[in-house]
């Protein structure tokens, strides 16, 4: 691996000279075409090539330029990133892991995989990372099939609850393969009830306890949840897919030491499509795999190849590595504090114009608002579409006990990573509460989920959001 002392900062100019001249024999290298001068007409070469595909793309910047986002579940990558998305690298095919390749020619990319892990274990005070896994839900798949056989039996928080679908739907793969018994939220504060959750686990007994949530607002005691697995000798998951960001920058308390498994998606705290599996203290403790003994970091090597995952994308693990060291940037960590602010502000701004505001705040990026209280009819999904005819952009989410089903719901989910990276503060929340009140009061409702918006009501917040977006481009 050739990392420089730090791990953080790459191969060394010297280093990868020698890896260059070693790979390519100088006679050769004269007759190349210059790396900058392959890659730079790569836009140009879909304009002509698929003129339709390249309007669809321009067609998307000019969306996001011209909308504001607050879908929770978003954020967005910087031109380094996609950059290393767009490159050379993503030809390069491979199976295994760094140093047991099962192809040649992979002298680079084993130290692109190796960079990228290393930066992930720093960025997280990791003592094991993964970067292999195709997304956050992958890899969830690869920790529940290394750990639990078919029929084995799972606790974690409801879809409907707050929970995500690889946590144990009945439609996805952790519902079909595995016994799922879920925890709730307490039903007057929505918040996490943590001796319900210990009773829940001494009475059905699971083999492993998944902890973290997409629709939750409030810090996640991951040494409570710990003290319970470990009570009942279970594994603990935490998906931190959500809060990645914040857990890295130390905005959020940390599971990697109390959790066996970490897992999160890259995407959601700014980085490239993927997923990444970390571990703590528990890396190298001991399990028995059929007749052979083996440390946790093994068998989930094991598991997502040939287990799970065939070729990697080593073009999203060179974009992995180019965002575990933005992570470690202060301009970074500074970034998630101010997240955090931001949806604070939003949030109380929201009960301040009359909305209910799920746990009466929120610790983290994320905003739960039930908008059925606010007027009769309606409905987070009336709610989602009329925001995006002006320009707002959120995403309908059913509540905790939420009568309405998933295609219509109750609520709203809201985020502030994306406002907070275009340079967006506390005036801007105040008034994007204003702009979705104006639009959630003035829309007019029909019956069976029809709505209208008045056609000066939507120029006018439509204006307002575009005012917004020039001030704050996306950058």
């Amino acid at each position: 691996m050739l990392t420089d002392k730090h791990g953080t900062d790459g191969l060394s100019r010297g280093k990868v000279a020698a890896l260059r001249r070693a790979v390519v024999p100088s006679c050769e290298a004269e007759a190349l075409v210059g790396f900058e001068q392959y890659h730079k007409g790569i836009l140009e070469a879909l304009r002509e090539k698929d003129l339709h595909v390249y309007e669809l793309l321009q067609a998307e910047y000019e969306r996001l330029q011209s909308s504001i986002q607050l879908i929770a579940a978003e954020n967005q990558c910087s031109p380094g990133v996609l950059a290393a998305l767009g490159s050379v690298i993503q030809n390069k095919t491979t199976e295994g892991f760094v140093g047991g390749r099962y192809h040649a020619g992979c002298e680079v990319v084993d130290d692109v995989e190796s960079l990228a892990v290393s930066r992930a274990k720093e960025a997280f005070g990791a003592e094991y990372a993964n970067v292999q896994p195709h997304s956050g839900t992958a890899a969830n798949q690869i920790v529940l099939t290394a750990m639990l056989g078919r029929g084995d039996k799972i606790l974690s928080l409801g879809l409907d609850q707050g929970g995500h679908l690889s946590h144990g739907a009945s439609v996805s793969f952790t519902g079909k393969f595995f016994e799922v018994e879920n925890y709730y939220v307490d039903r007057q504060s929505f918040l996490l009830d943590y001796e319900a959750v210990r009773a829940k686990a001494l009475a059905c007994r699971p083999t492993l306890i998944i902890c973290g949530a997409s629709a939750y607002s409030r810090t996640i005691d991951f040494c409570r949840f710990r003290e319970i697995a470990g009570e009942v000798g279970a594994y603990l998951l935490a998906d931190i897919s959500h809060i990645a960001g914040l857990v890295s920058a130390g905005a959020h308390p940390s599971p990697i030491d109390f959790a066996h498994f970490t897992t999160t998606s890259t995407y959601k705290p700014g980085g490239p499509r993927g997923g990444v599996i970390l571990m703590g203290r528990d890396f190298d403790r001991k399990v028995r795999i059929g007749s052979r003994e083996v440390t946790l970091a093994e068998h989930i090597q094991k598991t997502t190849f040939p287990g799970v995952q065939g070729t990697p994308y080593l073009n999203n693990a060179a974009g992995k590595a180019v965002f575990f060291k933005e992570m470690l940037s202060e301009e970074y960590r500074s970034r998630q504090f101010r997240i955090i602010e931001n949806a604070q502000r939003l949030a109380d701004s929201l009960a301040g114009l009359g909305y209910e505001v799920l746990t009466g705040g929120t610790d983290n990026h994320m905003v739960l608002v039930d908008v059925s209280r606010l007027r009769q009819g309606l409905t987070g999904a009336i709610a989602q579409k009329g925001l995006e005819q002006c320009g707002l952009i959120v995403n309908m989410n059913r509540l905790p006990y939420d009568t309405r089903g998933a295609a219509v719901t109750s609520g709203l989910r809201l985020g502030t990573a994306i406002v907070t990276k275009n340079g967006m503060g506390g005036e801007e929340m105040k008034m994007v509460a204003a702009l979705i009140d104006s639009v959630l009061r003035g829309v007019e409702i029909g019956g069976e989920g029809r709505y209208r918006l008045d056609d000066d009501l939507r120029e006018r917040v439509r204006a307002e959001v575009l005012g917004l977006c020039r001030r704050f481009p996306m950058c």
